[in-house]
């Protein structure tokens, strides 16, 4: 825990899950709950763990009410497993996000396994929409569909590693890896929707470099992304974004740099699917090395970036 006022860092002793921290899995991501100052002390954890039999992991989602005084995280229950189970360690998801009624949405990963993206019997590749209490929302897209999970909300997703609410529209928004280029910005108003991977992507094979799929705008089944990335936006060698963390300010989009080790400022016109533009990108904190989160403070607007390294700084941000 970081105490914005002190700066001073303290660890929570106690009632952490067992965290698998095996290849690109680990804690992945931690949410509060949108009335925690009025009484709703939960703290949500997204991480890797594995399974009983051991060898083989899963994207978890729990959650347990923060005790200060204690450092400890009481009362932790589990509410949902990504499952099936799998050996492979990558495309564990994973970040979460509160819509303004209060509903949990849980990215995960397609864990390495392309296909199983368009499997609606597996969670992988998919938005999973909950109630704060790990009920299913008696709306979601797929309640009555015996060949789907209930708690999936959209799919067809590689790796989302960023998702924000608009300010202005309450929408979902994610960012999303492609392999070469491909990589994506999306909005989920689609319940229910297909949003392509890897059906439908501007993505290419990391080897040999051959198109996956058809391109989303040739196909009427897919949700297309607002934007994209095709190799076309770079001319110093940069192959697409790779995004992690996203976060609105002042009308702007920032969105973290993995590969590149920056921090993007992305101009934006228009907010909703129909109307909105990216117009251009501005780099800022490189050289600090991957930026894998930002977010925006809601009362000062400050923005909080982290960085992934060994001794990952918090950087504190604020735009004039």
């Amino acid at each position: 825990v970081l105490d914005l006022d002190s700066g001073e860092y303290y660890e929570i002793e106690s009632g952490i899950p067992e965290v698998a921290a095996v290849g690109q899995g680990g804690l992945l991501d931690v949410a509060v709950h949108p009335e925690y100052a009025e009484g709703e002390a939960w703290v949500y954890l997204t991480y890797a763990a594995e399974s009983d039999e051991g060898g083989e992991y899963a994207t978890h989602l729990g959650r347990g009410r923060l005790n200060i005084e204690e450092r400890a995280l009481e009362a932790f229950e589990v509410l949902l497993v990504a499952e099936p189970f799998d050996s492979n360690n990558g495309h564990f998801g994973s970040r979460m996000v509160f819509d303004q009624e209060n509903r949990l949405y849980v990215t995960v990963g397609d864990r390495r396994d392309r296909d199983q993206a368009q499997d609606l019997t597996n969670y992988w590749g998919t938005t999973v929409r909950l109630e704060d209490d790990g009920s299913v929302p008696s709306d979601n897209p797929f309640v009555d569909d015996d060949d789907a999970h209930d708690e999936i909300y959209t799919y067809g997703h590689r790796n989302v590693q960023g998702m924000a609410v608009h300010p202005e529209t309450g929408d979902i928004w994610q960012n999303e890896h492609g392999e070469r280029d491909g990589d994506e910005i999306n909005i989920i108003d689609q319940p229910g929707g297909n949003y392509g991977w890897p059906i439908a992507t501007h993505s290419r094979e990391y080897i040999g470099g051959q198109p996956i799929g058809d391109l989303p705008e040739e196909r009427d089944d897919v949700v297309n992304p607002i934007y994209y990335w095709d190799g076309t936006q770079y001319d110093d060698g940069q192959e697409g974004f790779a995004p992690s963390g996203l976060a609105f300010l002042d009308g702007d989009l920032f969105m973290g740099n993995l590969p590149y080790e920056y921090l993007g400022q992305f101009k934006l016109e228009g907010a909703e699917r129909e109307s909105v533009t990216v117009r251009e990108e501005r780099r800022i904190l490189g050289g600090y090395g991957r930026i894998r989160d930002v977010r925006r403070h809601p009362e000062t607007d400050d923005l909080y970036v982290l960085v992934d390294s060994p001794d990952a700084p918090v950087l504190r941000v604020q735009m004039e």
